[in-house]
């Protein structure tokens, strides 16, 4: 079976109009180039105070982690378990936040000289967040104090279970909080109602990270380090950087600065599993971006815990040994590339199923299940469907009576939510507003596939199904030029909740156009960019080829393209469509 023929939905593109006093103002206040002060109003941030920050992104500028609800008392209980030589184990996750989080932990833990053990379950048999059936294993190993990250906001049940066991449960999470918490030692999670906390959107993996410079601090006081060094809390950046990125929370406020100084520590970090990572990848430390860690690091870890164990990744992240660290870095290597095998096949078959809808524009949600579809790439296969209906979607394998997947959302319809007003018809559910992982009885599917339909159709109206792109400004290509690239790169690390800039050059001439790639699904162009000719890739547009001598509309993106050791200024085309 080939390649699924693309389809494209029609975008609206609506070039953005700021107030044009709130450019000026930003423009004088902070000396800035006007492009930078549109890009910067168009995001909301036009306080000259916030706007500072936010090119300036600060360590000094982190919130207190004791104004975080639970602190105070994790930190305590945590510390109680040091002095009584209480066995503590990290419960981690299967994903690149879970490994990232519980990676973070344990290297703290062994650099302050304290003994800790790590889990972490396995997504086919133990299932997503703390498995009661696997407590009374580390009860046996001698665990008193279980410490779970990203999961155990929902697992009252299972912190229930592991109090009679005689454990106690420190819970450092990020997701939706419940109605009913686990009765646990310490709940730390940014957005219960009243936590004072400023910031709301961390990842597991930032949560983490406060806990630890609360600990250490906590450490510092009563003298825990003496005679050894204070842990460097900025060396551990860079995992909580892979973490942040690859879970996809805005780059915002504390997410912003820790991905910006935790970019800038990948270029030095001394963790040999990092390096390794980068190596297998075929990215240069001090040339990791946003970007490439969503595309060439996160989904190496990932691919672990997707198709075989996600202790690989924990491994990787915390060895000490060069050797092992690059034994396990191919190793997940060839699972990411088993994982891409694993996901073009049921994305192809989830295609010819989507496809063969009797009306599917009429539908307002992509509800799929089959038997034999691996559960690892359940998630990623459903974003993809996402971006080629823009509909919400959820894509389930089938196994043993028991449908159970990965939903993706769109904007205007919060996964969870809807999810929750359908309880009744499923045995677990849990996530974010757009994306959430959910299980029901197979002779319960039909049902549920006409309730969510429902849902979506009480919730998203036209104008939410047909997805908008928003372009920052037009900017002929005329004024293309490395000291624009440079520019632009003040407003970086991009990512979600500060996408890319979009500029848009209307009317432009192609000199050449050709299908390039090795399935040939790429477009390379030479534009006329009016003081000189200008390259171009478009990525996945080769069925968008333009005929040399027309003249297309682009949405774009400049940048410095290094091939072969040689830097070249190109454009990066987001969209394109013939000039009317």
């Amino acid at each position: 079976m080939g390649a699924p023929k693309p389809v494209r939905v029609e975008k609206s593109w609506e070039i953005r109009q700021p107030d044009p006093e709130q450019v000026d103002a930003l423009r004088e206040g902070l000396q800035l180039d006007p492009l930078v002060a549109t890009l910067l109003a168009n995001r909301g941030i036009v306080d000259l105070d916030e706007a500072r920050a936010f090119l300036d992104p600060r360590l000094a500028s982190l919130p207190d982690p004791f104004s975080m609800k639970g602190m105070e008392a994790a930190v305590a209980r945590v510390l109680r378990a040091v002095d009584d030589g209480e066995g503590i184990c990290v419960w981690g996750d299967y994903d690149v936040d879970g490994v990232t989080s519980a990676s973070q932990v344990v290297k703290f833990f062994e650099a302050a000289g304290l003994p800790i053990q790590w889990f972490v379950p396995d997504r086919f048999t133990d299932g997503y967040g703390l498995n009661g059936d696997r407590l009374p294993e580390l009860r046996e190993r001698g665990v008193d104090l279980l410490i779970t990250v990203d999961c155990g906001i929902t697992s009252v049940a299972e912190v229930e279970r592991a109090r009679e066991l005689g454990m106690e449960v420190v819970i450092i999470d990020h997701h939706q909080v419940p109605p009913v918490l686990p009765a646990a030692a310490a709940v730390l999670d940014p957005i219960q109602a009243d936590c004072a906390f400023p910031d709301k959107r961390l990842a597991a993996c930032g949560v983490t990270f406060m806990f630890l410079v609360a600990l250490r601090s906590r450490l510092r006081e009563r003298g825990g380090f003496e005679g050894r060094e204070v842990p460097d809390l900025r060396r551990w950046l860079d995992l909580t950087a892979i973490g942040t990125v690859a879970d996809m929370v805005p780059l915002v406020g504390v997410n912003r600065v820790i991905v910006h100084h935790g970019i800038a520590q990948m270029g030095r970090s001394d963790w040999p599993g990092v390096r390794a990572l980068c190596r297998v990848a075929g990215v240069a430390p001090h040339e990791v971006s946003a970007g490439r860690i969503g595309f060439h690091l996160g989904p190496r870890i990932n691919a672990a815990g997707r198709v075989a164990h996600a202790s690989a990744g924990i491994e990787l992240l915390t060895t000490g040994d060069e050797a092992l660290a690059e034994s396990i870095a191919r190793e997940v290597d060839d699972h990411n590339a088993e994982r891409r095998a694993l996901q073009d096949d049921v994305f192809r078959a989830a295609c010819a199923l989507a496809d063969g809808h009797p009306d599917p524009d009429a539908r307002r949600s992509v509800v799929l299940a089959s038997e034999g579809w691996h559960p690892g790439v359940l998630g990623i296969v459903a974003s993809k469907l996402v971006e080629r209906h823009h509909r919400p979607t959820i894509v389930m394998t089938v196994e043993d009576g028991v449908a159970k997947g990965s939903a993706r959302s769109i904007a205007g319809f919060r996964l969870v939510e809807h999810l929750r007003t359908l309880e009744a018809h499923l045995t677990r559910y849990g996530g974010h507003d757009h994306a959430a992982g959910l299980a029901l009885p197979l002779e319960g599917l039909a049902a549920f596939v006409a309730a969510f339909e429902e849902c979506a159709r009480a919730a998203l109206e036209p104008r939410h199904l047909q997805p908008r792109l928003n372009i920052d400004t037009v900017a002929p290509l005329d004024l293309l030029s490395r000291e624009l690239v440079e520019t632009l790169s003040r407003l970086g690390p991009y990512g979600m909740g500060n996408p890319e800039p979009s500029l848009a050059a209307l009317g432009v001439p192609v000199l050449d156009a050709r299908p390039v790639g090795a399935d040939q699904t790429h477009l390379k162009l030479t534009l006329d960019g009016g003081r000189f000719p200008v390259d171009a890739i478009a990525f996945g547009m080769a069925d968008l080829l333009p005929a040399p001598g027309s003249r297309v509309d682009i949405v774009y993106i400049p940048e410095i393209n290094v091939f072969r050791g040689q830097e070249r200024l190109q454009v990066r085309i987001k969209a394109m469509r013939p000039t009317l």
